[in-house]
């Protein structure tokens, strides 16, 4: 009987199956892991709703308003070029996704795509304010 399938298995993990199998079974039928990913959708959902209503005070409307997930499309006021904006805030520290990074046809220019647990920041929507002030001045020059 050759042992090589059991000597390779041994040399390239750290343990065998069970051990795995029964962390994952531990995981998944004491409710903790169910309990965890409830609390995480409260708390997007959350973050989803504030992120919205504070997006839109400074004029970025949602373009759709998602049941669930961490994703928020909005469009830029006055058909602001998100890419400039999300240049602009990196500036500042603030990574943003401008529209145009998903499409394929480049036709998201003035959408971006926020991640609303990022959002909670209080700083974000400073820095947020302050580059689309800056926008609109250059935009107006």
């Amino acid at each position: 009987m050759d042992r090589q399938p059991d000597r390779l298995k041994i040399a390239t993990t750290f343990g065998g199956g069970r051990l795995t199998a029964e962390l994952v079974y531990a995981v998944l039928s004491d409710g903790s892991y169910r309990k965890h990913l409830e609390t995480l959708r409260q708390r997007l959902a959350k973050a989803m709703h504030s992120s919205a209503v504070r997006l839109k005070s400074l004029g970025i409307t949602p373009w759709i308003d998602p049941q669930a997930g961490m994703f928020l499309w909005c469009r830029l006021p006055d058909e602001m070029d998100a890419t400039d904006v999300a240049r602009a805030a990196l500036g500042r520290g603030l990574v943003l996704a401008p529209g145009n990074a998903f499409s394929l046809s480049q036709t998201a220019r003035s959408f971006m795509r926020f991640n609303v647990a990022q959002m909670q920041a209080p700083a974000v929507f400073d820095i947020l304010r302050d580059v689309l002030a800056a926008q609109r001045g250059r935009d107006i020059a």
